[in-house]
């Protein structure tokens, strides 16, 4: 699923300043890293509707909950950390849902709906600031549509669209359909490919989401340098979302960047959310 920049990268588009040659002190950049995202507009248009993708999330959960363990320990706090950050977010709207997965992996996904999971690995190293940065990154992939995008271009499950009826008309197909399909989208990890600028809108929504919930941004940066620290010492430890996505520097970077951004401009600029 869409992985706190943990899942799998797509290189086909490339970053605005690449993980090698990237800038290392944000006050020096010397441009935008988040320029194409400020005036975005999210919605279904294209897309199924949201009924549908909640009911399609509501269908890959079940599939997951096949593969994972779901922990109550820190559910709780997750709940209420993650339920302040959606209400914040530009898409307040959706029955969102937060779970705590059992891996010792320091990772965390989302998918269509409103669906939030994170490992117990992520609990214990996070505080509240950290965590919420964590959650606000995988409900911009949420907003920004990432992984119903990913499911619906998809040559496997071609057909969803028309399984719902929402874009073509056609009448919507059985539920056994969507439970295939479901478990064809997390069988083949289709949740988990997102590109270098999907990761970028995701750190951009979320910085936001997460200081207008009350929580301080520098959070984001928090989690970071602890991801740097950690994976000196034991890279296995780290989900791909940390391994393969966007350099952490870079993030760091692009991410103190924002954080001064908001500061000169109040915090107003948002982006526009499509009807």
């Amino acid at each position: 699923m869409n992985r706190l920049g943990l899942g799998k990268t797509n290189l086909n588009r490339t970053a605005s300043s690449s993980a090698g040659n990237g800038p290392t002190k944000n006050a020096g950049l010397p441009f935008d890293p988040y320029s194409n995202f400020r005036d975005a507009t999210y919605s279904n248009e294209g897309l199924i509707r949201e009924k549908d993708e909640i009911r399609l999330g509501a269908q890959l959960h079940v599939e997951l909950l096949k593969k994972f363990k779901l922990s109550s320990v820190g559910q709780n706090r997750l709940n209420r950390i993650g339920q302040k950050v959606a209400l914040t977010s530009r898409r307040p709207q959706l029955p969102y849902r937060f779970f705590v997965v059992e891996d010792r992996e320091i990772n965390a996904f989302s998918g269509p709906g409103g669906y939030v999971y994170v490992t117990t690995a992520v609990m214990k190293l996070a505080n509240d600031d950290e965590l919420a940065a964590v959650v606000a990154h995988e409900i911009g992939h949420i907003v920004a549509r990432h992984s119903l995008k990913s499911i619906q271009h998809s040559e496997q499950v071609s057909s969803l669209a028309d399984w719902f009826g929402s874009v073509t008309g056609i009448a919507g197909k059985t539920a056994e359909n969507l439970g295939k399909a479901a478990a064809s989208i997390v069988g083949n990890g289709l949740l988990a490919v997102h590109t270098r600028e999907e990761e970028r809108e995701a750190d951009y929504l979320g910085v936001r989401c997460a200081k207008k919930a009350g929580y301080d941004p520098r959070g984001m940066i928090g989690m970071f340098r602890k991801l740097q620290q950690l994976s000196k010492d034991d890279v296995g430890i780290l989900g791909s979302l940390f391994r393969d996505h966007p350099d952490v520097q870079e993030r760091i970077d692009n991410t103190q960047y924002e954080i001064d951004h908001m500061k000169r401009d109040g915090g107003t600029s948002q982006v526009v959310v499509g009807k």
